[in-house]
């Protein structure tokens, strides 16, 4: 196109969708939109898929005549890509932009979150991860996945949840308020229901459970007070790690982060600031470096 103006896009791809964020150089908001699942260690080529139909999707709702993906320098942050053998692969993908900076999704995060590259964060979503980031530093944490970690989740809560109650179905536990309003939320009247409900199940359906959870919890129910309790020591240790960077802000991101805020400990409760922008924002500072 013969427009001079330069244009950035930031995308923040995880296990549930692909984000997207257009600006022009002077930082103006565009338009902003999603695609479907972008990790790419589960799925490179359809990462790929969903970077590709999130920036056609923002294209077309900026309303920029003849604007395509080679006129735009982009930022792209990715689940999977802290495992060195997936970035290598993604790296070898051809995109179609007029600059590609590719980093994981923690790492935009943490930018986004503090505009800068020296703070820390804790993702506490439907999985769980931290980084700490000071300059050329990059201190990562947590963040293994659903099937081996990502403790204090959502998708973690929910694994939790349905493992206590089918053991109180099957009598090694007592039965209690925790598994009847578990199985009322679920629909499910029988272990087999349960079971059956689980089969295949992506960490997203156990996260649902969480809010139930928390609520739970707020009203002093014996078990799940005590896993929210222990989701917040994981944070609170998690935490400590990271601070041995120094990181000069630390927040709390997620959709989580304010059902688990008031169990941490007032030390660390006392550290957190707000975050100050997304990670699409951060994956627009990336495409800038």
């Amino acid at each position: 196109m013969n427009n001079p103006q330069k244009y950035f896009i930031g995308i923040d791809g995880g296990g549930t969708k692909c984000k997207a964020r257009l600006e022009d150089a002077q930082g103006n908001v565009l338009a902003e939109t999603f695609a479907g699942p972008a990790n790419a260690a589960g799925d490179l080529n359809g990462s790929i898929h969903s970077i590709l139909e999130a920036t056609d999707k923002v294209i077309a709702e900026s309303g920029i005549a003849n604007l395509t993906p080679q006129d735009i320098h982009a930022g792209i942050g990715l689940a999977g890509l802290n495992i060195p053998e997936v970035m290598t692969e993604f790296k070898a993908k051809s995109l179609p932009f007029a600059n590609t900076n590719i980093t994981t999704d923690l790492y935009i995060a943490c930018l986004g979150a503090h505009q800068i590259d020296d703070g820390a964060i804790i993702i506490i979503g439907t999985g769980s991860s931290g980084v700490a980031i000071k300059r050329e530093q990059q201190f990562e944490l947590g963040g293994h996945g659903f099937a081996v970690g990502d403790k204090a989740s959502g998708a973690w809560l929910g694994k939790m949840a349905v493992t206590h109650t089918l053991e109180a179905l099957d009598g090694i536990k007592n039965r209690d308020k925790f598994t009847d309003d578990v199985m009322a939320f679920l629909g499910c009247s029988t272990a087999h229901q349960l079971v059956t409900l689980t089969l295949g199940a992506k960490p997203h359906f156990f996260a649902t459970l969480a809010p139930l959870i928390f609520s739970l919890a707020k009203q002093e129910e014996p078990f799940a007070k005590a896993l929210v309790e222990d989701a917040a020591d994981y944070i609170n240790k998690l935490s400590k790690q990271l601070f041995k960077l120094k990181p000069a802000r630390f927040s709390l991101i997620g959709g989580l982060t304010d059902s688990i805020t008031p169990y941490l400990d007032p030390e660390l409760k006392a550290q957190i600031q707000s975050p100050l922008g997304s990670p699409e924002q951060g994956a627009i500072l990336y495409s800038k470096y």
